[in-house]
Order: C-alpha cells, then sequence, then structure tokens
C-alpha cells in the first residue's frame, strides 16, 4: 500500500536513509589517521621498488653490452651510447649483429636516461654504466645516490649496493 502509494504521488517518503555530515566526517578522519600513519611506509616501498627497478635494467644492459662486445670485440664509445644495442652505429663494426635489446634503451624508473661511459672514469678496462638517481644529479644520498651494479673491489667487498 505504502509503495502504491509513493507510486502515485511520486515523492520519497519523509525520512531519507543515508549517512549524516558527522558519520562521514569521522570516517573521513579515520581514513585520513590510516594514511599518515601507512603512508611513509608505502613509500619507502615504492622508493626501493624502483631501485630494484633500476637495478635490474642495469643488469640487463650490462648483458646486452656484453653480447656487443663478443660481436664486435670492444664496447661501444661514449659517443655511439647505448644507442648502439638497438641499431648499428654508422662507423659501427660490420661483425654488430643487433639489436641486442628487445625495444628501446629504457630509461631509470625516474625517467632519465642512463649514464654509460667506455672507457669508464671508474672501470677503465670495461665501461661504467649508472643510474643517477631520483634526483637525477651526480652525488647525493639515499635514493638520490647513484645507483650502480655490484662491482668487486680488490678488497673483497662491494661497492655499488644500496642498503635500505
Amino acid at each position: 500500500m505504502w509503495k502504491e502509494r509513493k507510486r502515485r504521488r511520486g515523492r520519497a517518503p519523509a525520512r531519507e536513509e543515508g549517512f549524516t555530515l558527522l558519520e562521514i566526517m569521522a570516517v573521513l578522519l579515520l581514513v585520513a589517521a590510516l594514511l599518515a600513519a601507512v603512508g611513509p611506509q608505502v613509500v619507502k616501498y615504492m622508493d626501493r621498488g624502483n631501485v630494484k627497478t633500476a637495478e635490474a635494467q642495469l643488469a640487463m644492459l650490462k648483458s646486452a653490452l656484453d653480447f656487443y662486445r663478443l660481436d664486435t670485440g670492444t664496447y661501444p664509445t661514449t659517443e655511439e651510447g647505448l644507442a648502439a644495442l638497438v641499431r648499428k652505429p654508422e662507423m659501427g663494426s660490420p661483425r654488430w649483429q643487433g639489436p641486442y635489446l628487445n625495444g628501446p634503451v629504457p630509461n631509470d624508473p625516474w625517467g632519465n636516461p642512463y649514464v654509460y661511459r667506455y672507457p669508464g672514469e671508474r672501470n677503465p678496462e670495461s665501461f661504467d654504466l649508472y643510474s643517477l638517481g631520483a634526483d637525477g644529479r651526480e652525488g647525493g644520498t639515499g635514493i638520490n645516490a647513484e645507483i650502480r651494479l655490484p662491482t668487486l673491489e680488490e678488497d673483497g667487498t662491494y661497492e655499488g649496493i644500496m642498503e635500505y
């Protein structure tokens, strides 16, 4: 009977269902408190994920550079850069068998190109390959430090491993 009367008049019942403003504000306050408590941990895990992604990409690029060297007898020059992994350099070796990457050369997780030098400053017999970190600049600490592949030093320690 009520439904019939409601349909006939086209109006909602006098008391509408829903939440009060006070209830909505209490829920929003609770959500904000949870985000304040959990947010820094989420950011830390995201930063750690970006570092791990950069390390994986560096390892992939190192493998591609090693295959390039196996084919051509040398690493690409600094001027040829990492682009030599996906297209034959104009003055490149006739033994180039690339491309050595599936797709374009990736940028680091922060959108910056990886730094490549051959011969390297830190590795004169080989190459330097690293990410500039989150800030995209030389130097820095923590997430802003350069990310390099671990290299075994003469004293038996590894250089380039970031700790969190």
